[in-house]
């Protein structure tokens, strides 16, 4: 099932409605979170211009879904119980990023480990070659660290915590340094063989240039805009109780994505935030 999926990025309003309803279902089927009246899983960091969702398409219907979102002056969605551990790879001046949103239609889950390897080949190609990231973070469920582990070599980042965005569920905050990974890239592009069956599917140049092809044709496409991000966020109270400095930060970045380039800007990695709050950037979303 999952050879006939086409994996990219969300590249449409539709794309990301379709995204946001998929998470919400899945993670109110899973305890993670209650029903929302939009039934939306949505958060700040859906706001910002360098958010990126990934989606698995059947005919056009979105059947799985995954987020990276990089790190800004919001700093991550795990902060909220792992801060001091990001902290110090802050400290270390390493560029990071989180894996987010992970969902899978019912219909779909038989196949469900073939269509996440795919997902994580467009994440991990966006993360390297496009966001320049040099740690990627994920939590995750107990149950699920040692798949993460064997399977793409994330080593432990931070201990057992209760997580409230998911409900309180379990977490462990785990980290892919994306540098070796690159070595092994640079490796079976060589005509080298690497130890990991998973990277030399995954990343063999049959599979790694077709993949690059496409993430680069859908990020030519300079989506999301600020339009679609209103869209979502007047219609949610992600966006309708946001504080102002938190509007005031989330519009200076769209400013910025627009006067550079929004396909590869990584938004507040060298800018004050202070920046931020000038009375003219308040972000009109109530």
């Amino acid at each position: 099932m999952a050879s006939r999926l086409d994996f990219g990025l969300a590249t449409d309003r539709f794309a990301l409605d379709q995204a946001f309803r998929l998470q919400h279902d899945q993670y109110v089927a899973q305890g993670y979170m209650d029903p929302h009246p939009s039934q939306w899983r949505l958060s700040i960091y859906n706001a910002l211009p360098c958010t990126r969702v990934f989606v698995a398409r059947d005919d056009g219907r979105v059947v799985a879904t995954m987020s990276v979102i990089n790190d800004s002056r919001l700093s991550l969605p795990m902060a909220e119980i792992y801060d001091n551990e990001l902290r110090n790879f802050r400290g270390e001046n390493r560029q990071l990023a989180e894996v987010s949103g992970l969902a899978v239609h019912p219909a779909y889950q038989k196949s469900g480990l073939a269509i996440l390897l795919r997902l994580i080949r467009m994440v991990l190609i966006y993360s390297i070659e496009t966001a320049l990231v040099g740690d990627l973070c994920i939590t995750v469920n107990p149950h699920h660290e040692a798949f993460y582990r064997k399977a793409f070599g994330f080593e432990s980042m931070g201990g057992l915590k209760q997580y409230g965005k998911v409900n309180g569920a379990p977490a462990l905050a785990l980290r892919l340094d994306l540098d070796t990974l690159r070595g092994f890239i640079a490796d079976l592009r060589a005509g080298h063989r690497v130890e990991s069956e998973v990277y030399t599917f995954l990343f063999k140049p049959e599979a790694f240039e077709p993949a690059l092809v496409r993430l680069d044709a859908d990020l030519a496409q300079a989506f999301p805009r600020l339009e679609d991000v209103r869209y979502f966020f007047l219609r949610h109270e992600a966006g309708t109780t946001m504080s102002p400095a938190v509007r005031a930060y989330v519009e200076w970045c769209w400013k910025s994505a627009e006067a550079a380039d929004a396909r590869t800007v990584q938004v507040g990695a060298a800018d004050d935030f202070a920046g931020a709050f000038e009375p003219d950037l308040a972000l009109q979303l109530a």
